[in-house]
């Protein structure tokens, strides 16, 4: 497995961000491994995810099919491939 980091902010649309937040945890509930970790910033401007994924084309399918991405409520976003030291 490789390791990933997903990179997103977020637009601002509180009602609904409401909405679908509880559809954004359980989609990443799926995709939980020790490497596992993420939640938003303070400021709830956005968040990060570090997840695992066999391939880079697994965790694009992984970050598009996140409820946040799929209702267009980011205004920016990035995966890259992770290697900590």
């Amino acid at each position: 497995m490789r390791t990933f980091t997903f990179f997103y902010l977020m637009v601002s649309d509180p009602k609904d961000l409401r909405r679908v937040v509880p559809e954004h945890i359980r989609h990443w509930a799926l995709h939980r491994s020790d490497a596992y970790r993420g939640g938003p910033f303070a400021d709830r401007s956005g968040g990060l995810i570090v997840f695992e994924a066999p391939d880079l084309s697994s965790a694009e399918d992984i970050v598009q099919s996140d409820p946040f991405v799929k209702e267009g409520l980011l205004a920016e976003s990035w995966l890259k491939e992770w290697r900590p030291e």
